[in-house]
């Protein structure tokens, strides 16, 4: 349903950022260029321009912020589509923003393997519910290699320590290191059977009978290691902790005695970029410093949210952050951009209070006291200071 007052290009592709210096000498964003559907370029003057295009996880080509930033995941297969190019974080740059933690990269431990098409350059990303769920990780020899509960960072480590490359029957070509995900009844119950049928729907995992002489025979190992490092991790759940691997929590138990099993192949995978623009509290996109002293300042009207920006999530994010990062700074910057050409910047203008409007009211009870409060608000222009907005607390003294 068409809305009015807003206009969706489709099939459209952005070029770059217009800019125009204001009457203080200073530069700020006008508006973007753009390729429209039949490829011919078209400008968009606009009052504010918002960045939510996503990070460079998918760009290994010649000249790409992945070779530029960290050259070693070049080739290194994704979760993300050919989207994730880098190209907001490339357009904030061209007008003077600053990049941040650009080579902090997350990969993933379980994307999922296409039989079919093993060599995929972007693959299916099989949810971390699969090892929390109870699922474990087998090299090619039928053995378990780390605690499947453990960071992802740690997880996608071991693998690459400790599993073989991809072969390709009848081809010289070899894909990156990968382990087998093993969920035997009771972690696929707890996984859940309607999203593990979808995966199965896509030919993602294989479904094995006959107990551990099914699973030897797919994953081409000795049933005798299955059945031992089955048995093994049986005991540690009864223990409540894997001196092998340290694994104290165990959401199912897994044991040789289990008579059918569902299995894929799982490799690690490029999924996050950490890095990308500067942003202020606001939203607000940040300037490169002038030299070592210098400080940054804001790009006037241009704003960020999501993958494409930096500093947010630190070193590893954490699962969950990013659709966080996305609801708060994707409303925070929306909100003030909308309120880009407001003229008044404070509560009281030519003698007369302007309305606010208030965001949240939170008892404080339990930190300061009996019968207080906090009371948020949504402010005019730059006197909003991001997230939290202007606040005032309240106390009334009692009996």
């Amino acid at each position: 349903m068409a809305i009015p007052g807003v206009s969706v290009k489709t099939n459209s592709t952005m070029k770059r950022l217009l800019q125009k210096t204001r009457e203080d000498g200073a530069l700020e964003v006008c508006g973007v260029e753009y390729a429209d559907a039949n490829g011919e370029l078209q400008t968009l003057s606009c009052d504010a321009v918002i960045l939510t295009t996503g990070g460079f996880g998918f760009d290994h080509s010649d000249g790409s912020l992945m070779k530029q930033y960290r050259p070693d995941l070049v080739g290194v297969p994704t979760t993300n589509g050919s989207f994730a190019n880098g190209d907001g974080m490339r357009f904030g740059a061209e007008v003077g923003a600053s990049l941040v933690d650009m080579d902090k990269v997350q990969l993933h431990p379980t994307a999922l393997i296409d039989p079919k098409d093993p060599l995929c350059h972007t693959k299916y990303l099989g949810p971390e519910a699969l090892r929390g769920s109870g699922g474990i990780l087998l090299d090619q020899q039928g053995r378990r290699f780390v605690n499947e509960l453990d960071l992802r960072s740690t997880v996608s480590a071991k693998i690459l320590e400790h599993c073989e490359e991809y072969h390709i029957e009848g081809s010289s070509e070899k894909g990156r290191p990968w382990s087998w995900c093993v969920l035997n009844p009771e972690c696929q119950q707890k996984f859940g059977l309607p999203m593990l049928g979808f995966y199965k729907s896509q030919g993602l995992f294989e479904e094995v009978s006959n107990g551990t002489a099914g699973l030897a025979e797919l994953l081409g190992c000795e049933e005798q290691t299955i059945k031992d490092t089955l048995a093994e991790y049986a005991n540690a759940c009864d223990q409540k902790i894997c001196q092998k691997t340290g694994k104290t929590v165990f959401p199912s138990k897994v044991t040789e005695k289990d008579q059918s099993f569902v299995v894929a192949r799982i490799t690690p995978c490029i999924h996050y970029c950490m890095g990308g623009l500067e942003i202020s509290p606001s939203g607000e996109v940040l300037t490169r410093k002038d030299g070592a002293m210098g400080k940054r300042s804001k790009i006037h009207r241009l704003f960020a949210a999501g993958e494409c920006t930096g500093g947010v999530h630190g070193g590893n994010r954490l699962g969950g952050n990013s659709l966080l990062e996305c609801v708060v700074f994707g409303r925070i910057a929306g909100e003030k951009a909308a309120a880009i050409n407001q003229k008044e910047q404070g509560l009281l203008s030519s003698g007369t209070w302007l309305p606010v409007k208030l965001r949240e009211i939170r008892d404080t009870d339990e930190k300061y006291g009996h019968n207080t409060a906090v009371y948020r608000f949504e402010l005019h222009g730059s006197t909003d200071n991001g997230p939290r907005g202007g606040q005032i607390h309240r106390h009334q003294g009692g009996d």
